[in-house]
């Protein structure tokens, strides 16, 4: 028997009356998880199968195959589940997960990232683009993918403008921006000064420290945009529950 906590980021239909899950454990990375009988009416583990519940489980490993034994509810992020466009960037971030985290892979930093997030966004903590901006850069922190923060790549200074060049993840001041040709580029983007500084605060921050930061809507907005940006360049892919992300909240 294994004993390990979980957050439920996707669940499929294991005939009529279980589930399959897929659980981010901070110990044993992204596992498949077989809850047998869960959608019967008053069964057991019913809290604990729930899309985006944190819970404590009791596994039986059987051939490498995990099982669902028992679970004790932690954190339930029902909000989430009462919200689509909540729900969406939820799922944009249990995405982006998927094809990053592998089973046997230690993820307690990434389980936390996830778990601080979703209670965030459960209980409105702060705006979607605020938290969106925070999992995607921090994510790329953890899995080794942040981008050169000092300053300028070539002369390390800081200005109040700089150009970040996303598919190299460097940051340039206006001289060596001009001088690398540049300009005109639809994957540099100008930031400002302050804008470096939030990067490097979600980057470089402990976890307890993550969220104690702010920043203006319109300075939110436009990082939002970069993060997500970078971690397409980065990974190499689009994610569908952005797109529908965006076309929620297009109707709010």
């Amino acid at each position: 028997m294994i004993t390990t906590d979980g957050v439920v980021i996707g669940k499929h239909d294991q005939g009529d009356n279980g589930w399959y899950l897929k659980v981010l454990s901070p110990d044993l990375g992204l596992i498949d998880v077989s809850a047998r009988g869960q959608k019967k009416q008053g069964a057991s583990n019913s809290a604990a199968v729930q899309l985006f519940a944190c819970s404590t489980m009791c596994l039986n490993d059987r051939g490498g195959r995990y099982y669902l034994d028992s679970s004790r509810p932690k954190m339930l992020f029902y909000h989430i589940r009462e919200d689509v466009q909540l729900l969406s960037l939820a799922s944009y971030f249990a995405q982006l997960i998927s094809f990053t985290v592998t089973e046997n892979q230690t993820a307690r930093d990434i389980y936390r990232l996830l778990a601080n997030c979703l209670y965030m966004l459960s209980e409105r903590s702060a705006g979607a683009e605020f938290i969106k901006f925070i999992f995607e850069m921090r994510l790329c922190t953890e899995l080794g993918m942040i981008p050169g923060l000092l300053g300028c790549a070539d002369c390390y200074k800081t200005e109040s403008t700089m150009y970040f060049d996303i598919p190299d993840g460097i940051f340039l001041c206006r001289e060596h921006f001009l001088e690398r040709g540049l300009s005109g580029s639809g994957d540099t983007v100008e930031i400002t000064a302050g804008m470096l500084e939030a990067m490097r605060y979600v980057c470089l921050s402990s976890q307890e420290k993550l969220f104690c930061f702010n920043t203006p809507h319109s300075t939110m907005s436009t990082l939002s945009r970069i993060s997500e940006r970078y971690v397409r360049y980065r990974l190499e892919r689009d994610f569908p529950a952005l797109d529908f992300y965006y076309s929620v909240s297009a109707k709010q």
